[in-house]
């Protein structure tokens, strides 16, 4: 596990934030498709709580580390990630189970309300025990117990049904919302689907301060590999425990520090076992779907 597919819907017009997706990526069925999701009334304490020393303390649900789960390895050429400056789109995904303060990884999507965060599903809601995380803020560009680009509570939470009732690794995806347009203020990640196995991506994430002591994001870039129908995986080591979430992105533009996400580092062992090898369900129809359904919510009807 790396912690540390709602109402059906269609498409919108296609935009600068559309729900669109280009004609080579037509969209899945997706027809199951059908949401759970969360308001929080009242997210003002939610600031006052995330102090820095909270932040600093707070941990990932595990550190991925059973190699009892997989074969011998890393495989030979297997790379390694590297600190990087990361990126200002994604960030650190802060909240509260019940017991402890923990974080994964999140990352800004285009959406029309320019709201949204995309994350794994197991980041957001707990399918064992069947709640709800609390007090969960999002610090884009966090680096070393900097917040450069603030705190921003989150209002809302919407997963799938099926992962929400059976822990559906296909459906370990979520969407998350912020007050204010935050990908207008500081830019967003563009959901792709349908793009198949054997994609060059780079991964970002936050991995357990336990590995890595100065608290910064890394980074990596590989070929993904087919793990099921609806899996993908993608070797490269130091992904341990904290980078759930985390946005696998083709075409990776340094420049303007985003890309065109095709997977959430989740899924399958709910990302992983060890740190060398990550999964992510295959991105279709069902989420666009939600994401429809995250982007229409109001805080009084969702």
């Amino acid at each position: 596990m790396k912690i540390s597919r709602i109402v059906e819907g269609t498409l919108l017009t296609a935009s600068l934030f559309s729900m669109a997706v280009p004609p080579a990526m037509a969209a899945g069925d997706g027809s199951a498709v059908r949401p759970v999701s969360h308001v929080e009334k009242n997210t003002s304490q939610i600031t006052k709580y995330w102090t820095p020393a909270r932040m600093a303390t707070a941990t990932p649900v595990t550190n991925r580390n059973d190699e009892t789960l997989l074969p011998a390895g890393p495989p030979s050429g297997t790379p390694s990630a590297k600190y990087s400056g990361g990126s200002k789109v994604i960030g650190a995904l802060f909240y509260n189970n019940g017991s402890g303060k923990h974080y994964c990884t999140a990352s800004i999507i285009n959406a029309p309300k320019q709201n949204l965060l995309l994350t794994a599903a197991h980041c957001l809601y707990n399918p064992h025990n069947h709640k709800w995380n609390s007090n969960v803020a999002f610090v884009p560009g966090y680096s070393a117990g900097h917040r450069p680009r603030g705190v921003w509570p989150i209002w809302m939470m919407a997963v799938d049904k099926r992962w929400a009732n059976n822990a559906d690794a296909d459906l370990d995806f979520g969407f998350a919302a912020v007050n204010g347009r935050i990908a207008h203020t500081i830019g967003y990640n563009t959901i792709w689907i349908n793009e198949g196995f054997n994609r060059r991506v780079t991964v970002i994430g936050y991995p357990a301060k336990a590995h890595n002591p100065p608290d910064k994001p890394i980074s990596c870039a590989n070929t993904t590999f087919k793990q099921a129908k609806y899996q993908q995986g993608f070797d490269c080591k130091g992904f341990y425990g904290g980078t759930s979430g985390s946005p696998w992105m083709m075409n990776y533009n340094s420049h303007t520090q985003t890309g065109y996400v095709i997977g959430a580092l989740g899924g399958y062992q709910e990302g992983g076992s060890v740190d060398w090898r990550s999964y992510a369900a295959v991105f279709d129809n069902d989420i666009i779907k939600l994401r429809k359904y995250a982007n229409d919510c109001q805080p009084s009807h969702c």
